[in-house]
């Protein structure tokens, strides 16, 4: 089995507590959540043989500002980023003056904005869905989704909680939630060209996967329970790259949670193509993209992870620009050092791509022996202690 990552970019949702490098991991295991992880360390640690690929297969220009960029992806990535690092990243910020890149300019247009929160994307995808119907003289259809509820008995009959009210009131709206956990829109805003974004591995061999991007191409669409006119078929096609040809989405049925207009939450039954408008998308589904026009905007940047996520999307200094600048606060995030458990992790894996590298060309003395990475690193430590101390 063959594990590929990067501790460099974003952990789980929940940070550095939840991911196999955190330290309270294995410390409480009253909870199952807590056993599994605990489980999950263990296994992680059995995981003896690494490579470290440092190649960069992203950034290949090979200017001045690009050797900037690659510097400051690495010092980056250890949360350790000079005065001269912020001084380039400074200079890639959008700019009307003459010599600055500026977003304005024909290679950044219609690009995804990275960012932070999903209420920025949302936003960001809205009103981009309108300027770009305005600008290719259409009208932005609405395709609603089909929504159902969970039967709930009730001890009176006659009676109707304030949660049922809600609840029924919520499915008959035509301005359904987009307020749920998974993030299927209540309503999609289409027009033909609009740029979006797959939402689901559909058909991984067509190359409609999640977080893939194109345009859309046509549609079909009937009346749904509620007279509202809801997608039956999406056809989208695929960025260059891809095969050239027009992929057909359907909608799929999800069980998502919905927050009520009394803040309190419930589980309906969502039917709707997962795709979204793609004018905005989060640090999350940025990764594993090469961008050659890539638009960060750093305004809530939560982390030197998140950031450092975000950069490495860039194929090229040239095409990357930053959006409201690196404030104070953003500075300090990325230059106050990584967490020692990170630290820790980075340096280890350093170890075992050492003791894999003499593994593999043979030369690794047969007495440094390890069923786990810690038994591993201390016999590796051992022996090249004991060839330091001995007299020459």
């Amino acid at each position: 089995m063959i594990f590929t990552g990067d501790f460099a970019q974003l952990p789980p949702i929940r940070g550095e507590g939840a991911s196999l490098y955190g330290r309270h991991i294995g410390q409480k295991t009253t909870m199952k959540t807590a056993q599994d992880q605990a489980l999950g360390k263990s296994l992680w640690h059995q995981v003896t043989n690494v490579v470290i690929l440092r190649q960069n297969m992203r950034q290949r220009e090979q200017s001045t500002e690009d050797g900037y960029l690659r510097t400051a992806l690495e010092n980056l990535r250890y949360n350790a980023c000079t005065q001269k690092d912020l001084q380039f990243l400074d200079s890639r910020v959008t700019s009307m003056m003459k010599g600055r890149t500026s977003v304005t300019e024909k290679g950044f247009r219609n690009v995804s904005v990275i960012t932070s929160w999903n209420v920025h994307k949302d936003e960001t995808n809205r009103l981009g869905s309108i300027r770009f119907a305005n600008e290719t003289g259409q009208q932005l259809t609405d395709f609603y989704s089909e929504d159902s509820l969970r039967r709930i008995a009730n001890k009176h009959p006659n009676d109707i909680s304030e949660d049922q009210w809600h609840r029924r009131k919520l499915i008959h709206l035509k301005e359904i939630s987009d307020d749920t956990d998974l993030k299927i829109p209540g309503k999609l805003s289409l027009c033909i060209g609009l740029p979006v974004m797959i939402r689901r591995n559909a058909a991984t061999e067509l190359g409609i996967t999640k977080g893939q991007e194109g345009t859309v191409y046509a549609w079909q669409s009937c009346k749904g329970s509620k007279g509202q006119q809801v997608l039956d078929t999406l056809f989208v096609t695929l960025f260059e790259g891809l095969p050239l040809n027009v992929v057909p989405l359907g909608p799929t049925k999800n069980r998502v949670c919905v927050n009520l207009p009394n803040n309190r939450r419930t589980m309906i039954t969502r039917e709707q193509v997962e795709v979204l408008p793609n004018f905005a998308m989060t640090d999350y589904a940025s990764q594993g993209k090469t961008r050659p026009f890539n638009v960060v905007d750093l305004h809530k940047c939560k982390t030197h992870q998140s950031l450092y996520t975000w950069l490495s999307r860039s194929a090229s200094a040239a095409g990357t620009i930053i959006l409201q600048g690196l404030s104070e606060g953003l500075k300090y995030k990325i230059t106050k050092g990584a967490s020692g458990a990170l630290r820790q992790e980075f340096h280890e894996l350093e170890l075992l791509d050492e003791i894999t590298g003499l593994r593999f060309e043979g030369t690794l003395p047969s007495n440094i022996t390890g069923l786990t990475r810690n038994e591993l690193i201390m016999a590796y430590r051992k022996h090249s202690l004991d060839k330091t101390s001995r007299p020459s």
